[in-house]
């Protein structure tokens, strides 16, 4: 059986399996390379503890070329420092300091064998490599986890800035979302002047070149050859996401070896199994959506001129959910569309292929505008409210025109008539029910 190359769901450490960021990457270690701290910021799974593990590593950094024998990067994961004492934060910078250091060809000072944890110990150890001219990063993933730390106050940032003013230091921190708009437990905390010395370096969506070349290459480094009728699938579910693009190549290749050729069926088989896995994730995204940001995401032609509405795009693109085109915005993938268009959401119906807001009195279709008069607007989500359901025709005329009801079927006849008219290729979706009335016929998610 050949080796299925995409069987990475967690942080990439094999140079082989490393793909693109090479931008990112050089920036990062230019800025390191002057003792510039740095925050990356980028949504979960975006890739930013691989580009980390990268920067680090010492045969990674030779290979390109990307830091000096004389730069020390010393890893820390914060994820699990949500309750440490300052002692145990200073323990985990001096133990991984001196862990680096005994790994390198650079001596180790004698402040290393001092035992205590604390600021003091950590400005003498970093003072004497400084002397020496060895440069230090103290690179730290998941910082949320500080963040919320409640045992670390201003003084304690203020002490770090205070290492990386008085010697080559620098720290590179990386997060879902810009340090200033973090949760502190003190919100004091954002009074000290560490956090005025980053530089921001944002990790985002490939683009649609380098994601097709990073599942084209793995394919070939494997020995694996897939239809383009195959790859096209990838990319439309996963859109130029570097996670879910291993995820959809990964189920397409099991499927390409356990199926003879590729078909539509095929073609369908990978779009469930690959939702099926994706689906915590965006249901993890859609979680941490104010209203807002969910009301914006499930209706993206709503307007632009709105600044909450405009905040809200411009937060979504960030996280990756949505990327821009040449007429405005649209998903990540068909995939992630699928998942919004079943999501229930205030002010808005979801009947695929329609989306009716009733704030805005607007209705997209294939998230495409549609012009509707307010009677047509009326009948199509009086039926949106009943997807599938068939409607009498009484029913029907009493809650569109309720007092100026009067038992005319020539009149709703008429109205529908100029509705399906109004809907154009999606006029179909209208059914007649014969002896009942009418329903709104939607697809299947």
């Amino acid at each position: 059986m050949i080796h299925n190359p995409f069987f990475h769901r967690g942080p990439i450490r094999e140079l082989e399996h490393f793909h693109d960021r090479q931008q990112e990457t050089e920036q990062i270690a230019n800025l390191v390379r002057v003792s510039q701290s740095v925050s990356i910021i980028g949504p979960r799974r975006i890739g930013k503890t691989s580009l980390i593990y990268h920067l680090a590593e010492p045969h990674v950094r030779k290979a390109h070329d990307l830091l000096p024998p004389t730069q020390v990067i010393v890893l820390a994961d914060a994820q699990g420092m949500g309750q440490a004492s300052p002692a145990e934060v200073y323990a985990v910078f001096i133990e991984g300091l001196r862990a680096t250091l005994s790994e390198s060809a650079i001596d180790l000072p004698q402040e290393a064998s001092l035992q205590r944890a604390d600021h003091r110990t950590l400005d003498r150890l970093l003072k004497s490599l400084s002397q020496r001219g060895t440069k230090v990063a103290f690179v730290v993933d998941e910082f949320e986890g500080l963040a919320a730390n409640r045992n670390l106050d201003p003084v304690f940032f203020s002490g770090l800035r205070g290492l990386a003013s008085r010697y080559s230091v620098s720290f590179v921190l990386a997060s879902q979302s810009p340090l200033i708009s973090l949760v502190y437990a003190d919100h004091s905390v954002l009074s000290s002047p560490f956090f005025n010395i980053f530089a921001t370096i944002s990790l985002g969506l490939l683009d649609e070149a380098s994601a097709r070349e990073m599942v084209s290459a793995s394919l070939s480094r494997a020995g694996i050859s897939l239809p383009e009728q195959a790859a096209d699938a990838i990319m439309d579910l996963a859109g130029p996401h570097p996670f879910f693009l291993q995820v959809a190549a990964y189920h397409a290749c099991e499927l390409a070896q356990a199926r003879a050729g590729w078909d539509e069926h095929t073609t369908t088989l990978l779009s469930d199994v690959f939702y099926e896995e994706a689906h915590p994730h965006y249901q993890y995204s859609w979680h941490n959506l104010d209203e807002t940001g969910r009301y914006v995401l499930a209706n993206l032609t709503v307007k632009q001129w709105d600044p909450a509405v405009a905040a809200a795009l411009r937060r979504l693109q960030q996280q990756c959910l949505i990327r821009a085109s040449d007429t405005g915005y649209r998903y990540l993938s068909s995939a992630m569309r699928r998942f919004v268009r079943g999501q229930t959401v205030a002010g808005l119906l979801q009947a695929e292929p329609f989306v009716v807001d009733l704030r805005a009195h607007t209705v997209t279709a294939g998230d495409e505008p549609l012009k509707l008069t307010k009677t047509q607007f009326e009948i199509l989500a009086y039926l949106a409210q009943r997807p599938g359901q068939a409607v009498t025709t009484r029913e029907l005329e009493e809650n569109i025109w309720h007092e100026e009801y009067v038992e005319d079927p020539e009149r709703l006849k008429a109205a529908i008539k100029h509705l399906r008219r109004a809907l154009g290729p999606w006029a179909g979706h209208i059914v007649n029910e014969r002896g009942v009335g009418y329903a709104l016929r939607v697809r299947r998610q």
